[in-house]
Formats: structure tokens, C-alpha cells, sequence
């Protein structure tokens, strides 16, 4: 396995495709529409017929309204609509451009009632819960619903295959449309953590307010402590070059000041020439970001409801690191949540997390500066350190007579029972 060959905890996110509204079968050239062209889009067709444009969502005619917007590959094409009859919108072009074969469609001021699980999406994740996946992101989510459909499919699934896991798969939420957006808080309060997709999202609404709109989801994200992804068109220009633009170096970077928990590729590496090339100039961007002046922002403490006990011990602990001038911080997790509370302080320190779980040991690597590792239940502190000690001289992160801060409770590893810092020396 990739894992055993690099020593490192590899996550698996199963990225669900959502319902993406799209152009049905156009002619192979496309067509070519211009300003003040009047358009035809056609729900009820599949195949471009009499000058209509084929839809591929044959209700889509009811929940769309004249002067709103409909925009095609990824805006690229703009239209509004004029009217609707029957399962016709008659449309008018405001930015032309070519429509070509089954290019994404977007409504950003439209109420779509759509929701982001399709039967394709329930089928593929099915396949990867019986794969044992560890994490899934859900497409084009709305609202809270959406994630707890798909958290209770999960579990369905499970059943249904004989499957009893000792942790949970994972839910990420892709947050794309305005909707999301808008409803980020009730998303946060049930969701493991979001990814900022910024390619459809750049659609919904306007381009000027993407950098503001990802700050505020960074930010809503690590005020309780959850992963947050920032995606999409990262380094584009990669794709086909074999550097990058100064605008896209300064993007990356800034999703690190911002303190985004990973950033990722996405075409760059699927489809682009440079895939390796790309992988380690975004790393190095990280790296030398990571390094300045300009990532020792310190992040509020945390506002998760019932953790008050544990946000102060956690909290603690990074002053007492920094007081008697410890070489790591070392914590056990049983479901992970210990180890991603500790990991939005952002301690300058290394951060070791316990874990019985592989599962769970590979989430946690999503976590920003948590190095997980697979220890057995220890059902004493005393045992934690004995036993994580032999690791961390392994992995030579800290010697012999080196301090150690010891984040722990009893019963060792269960969130909401963190209540112990302790100083430790290695001998």
C-alpha cells in the first residue's frame, strides 16, 4: 500500500457529483449565440431539436422566473429569462459564447428546490461505504437537510452491508451555490467540515466577492473548530504551463494566512500536463508560507456548545508549551475530536494524537499540524505517555530529556473528559 511505502496516513474523500444542471446533446460544433439573441431552453427534449437547447432537469421549467439569471459553462455564456411556457425558457443573450455539449448550467438568482444528493450520488455512495472510504463531500449542498440525508444514508448503507465501524465516515460540504452560503451556520452545526469550491461558486455569485465570501467561510469554520478545504483553480494556469502565475502563488499563500486546514488541485493534476510538477509547487508555496511572520496569526478560542472544560485545557496547554519551552504536545483520540480542537490553536509545536483507529488516524491527517498516529486503547495517562514516548523517539521529534505537554483525561482519548495538562520529560 502507498501508505506503508511513505510511513503516512492517507485520507480517501469520495467526492459525490452532485446535481449539476447541464446542456443536453448539442450539434458537435456547438452553437454560437450573440448579444440580443433571443434563446430557447427546453427541459423536455435531450437532443438539440428546432433550434431549442436540451436541459437535462425536466422540472427545471417550474422553479425558474423571468429576469432571473441562466448562465452556461461556468458563465461564460449569460442569459436572462424572459418568460417560461411549458417546459420552455425563452432566455435573451447578454454575453455571447459558444454552447457546446452538456456544459454546466447555473442559476444563481433562482430557488431551486433540487436536492444535492441525486440517484447517481446514492449509488456511487453506497460503492464507497462498502469501499470503506473515509470521508465524502457532498456536491451543491442548501441547507442543513442535505447533510443529514446523506449522514442517514450512511448509516443505512452500513446496515445493509453488515458494516459496523468503530468511527464514522466523515461529511464534507462543498459550499458552491449562494443558498450555502447563506445558510453556512446551520451547515456548520451538523457537517465535519466544508470545502470553499470556488468554480461554481464564482458563478453564483459575483467574482468580486469570492475572496471576501471564502475569508468568512474560513473563519465561520475554524471559530468551532472544523476542517475547512479551500479548492478549485488554485494554480489553473498549470494545467498547461509549467509555472504558475504571481496571482496564482499569492492565492495559494493567502489560503494559508487565512488558515485554511488544506488546499487543493483539482484539474491541475486530473487532467493537466504536470501533475507531480504541480503537487510540489503548491507544497512549496504552503511551506514558505507557513514559515513567514504572516501565519502566526493566533485564532480565537473556540465557541463549540458543552467543550468549555476542554477548550480551556486545550487552550492551556499551548501557554504552558510556550512557558517551559516543551518540544511537542501529545493528546489521545479516540473519534478525532480532541485532535482537531487541538489543532485550530495552531501551536508552533509539533502535535502528536493518539488514535486506535486507522480511520480516524487518517482523518485527523486532514487536520492542520495533527501528526496521527495508531496506538492501542491506554486506559491510564501513565500508559499514553509510556507507550506514545517509543513513537516520538521513533520519529524523532523530540529526545531525551525533552519536555512534553500531555493533553489527556479519563476515561484517555473521549472528547468532553479533557481535563488534565500535564509537563512531562522524556528519559
Amino acid at each position: 500500500m502507498i501508505e506503508e511505502k511513505l510511513h503516512e496516513p492517507i485520507l480517501i474523500l469520495q467526492d459525490l457529483q452532485g446535481p449539476k444542471i447541464r446542456v443536453g446533446t448539442m450539434p458537435e460544433a456547438g452553437i454560437l449565440v450573440a448579444e440580443g439573441d433571443m434563446v430557447t431552453f427546453n427541459t423536455a427534449i435531450t437532443t438539440y431539436t428546432d433550434g431549442q437547447i436540451p436541459v437535462d432537469v425536466p422540472d427545471l421549467y417550474k422553479h425558474v422566473k423571468p429576469k432571473e439569471k441562466l448562465l452556461i459553462n461556468d458563465g461564460r455564456v449569460e442569459t436572462e429569462i424572459q418568460e417560461v411556457v411549458g417546459t420552455k425558457i425563452i432566455a435573451v443573450v447578454t454575453e455571447g459564447g459558444l454552447i457546446e455539449n452538456h456544459k454546466g448550467i447555473n442559476l444563481p438568482d433562482s430557488n431551486l428546490p433540487i436536492s444535492s444528493l441525486t440517484e447517481k450520488d446514492k449509488t456511487d455512495l453506497r460503492f464507497g461505504v462498502e469501499l470503506g472510504v473515509d470521508m465524502v463531500a457532498i456536491s451543491f449542498v442548501n441547507n442543513a437537510q442535505d447533510i443529514l440525508d446523506t449522514r442517514f444514508l450512511i448509516k443505512q448503507y452500513e446496515e445493509e452491508l453488515g458494516l459496523k465501524p468503530m468511527n464514522p465516515i466523515r461529511i464534507i460540504s462543498k459550499i458552491e451555490r449562494k443558498n450555502a452560503v447563506n445558510n453556512i451556520k446551520e451547515i456548520l452545526a451538523v457537517t465535519d467540515g466544508i470545502m470553499v469550491a470556488r468554480g461554481d461558486l464564482g458563478v453564483e455569485i459575483r467574482a468580486a466577492e469570492v475572496p471576501l465570501v471564502q475569508k468568512k467561510l474560513i473563519d465561520a469554520a475554524n471559530n468551532i473548530a472544523k476542517p475547512v478545504i479551500v479548492a478549485t483553480q488554485m494554480l489553473d494556469s498549470m494545467q498547461t504551463n509549467s509555472r504558475p502565475t504571481r496571482a496564482e502563488v499569492s492565492d495559494v499563500a493567502n489560503a494559508v494566512i487565512d488558515h485554511a486546514d488544506a488546499v487543493m488541485l483539482s484539474n491541475e493534476t486530473a487532467t493537466g500536463k504536470h501533475p507531480v510538477l504541480t503537487v510540489k509547487t503548491m507544497a512549496e508555496i504552503v511551506i514558505t508560507t507557513e514559515r513567514s511572520e504572516y501565519d502566526d496569526t493566533d485564532l480565537p478560542p473556540t465557541h463549540k456548545k458543552g467543550t468549555s472544560v476542554d477548550t480551556a485545557i486545550i487552550e492551556l496547554s499551548r501557554i504552558v508549551a510556550e512557558e517551559v519551552g516543551a518540544k511537542i504536545i501529545l493528546a489521545a483520540s479516540l473519534t478525532g475530536e480532541t485532535g482537531r480542537m487541538i489543532s485550530h490553536m495552531r501551536s508552533t509545536l509539533p502535535v502528536v494524537v493518539a488514535t486506535n483507529d486507522v480511520r480516524v488516524q487518517r482523518q485527523l491527517n486532514l487536520s492542520w499540524g495533527v501528526d496521527p498516529f495508531i496506538l492501542p486503547t491506554c486506559s491510564t495517562i501513565e500508559e499514553l505517555f509510556e507507550r506514545a514516548v517509543q513513537y516520538i523517539k521513533q520519529q524523532k521529534l523530540a529526545h531525551k530529556g525533552d519536555k512534553i505537554i500531555v493533553v489527556a483525561g479519563e476515561p484517555v482519548g473521549q472528547a468532553g473528559h479533557v481535563n488534565v495538562v500535564e509537563v512531562r520529560e522524556i528519559v
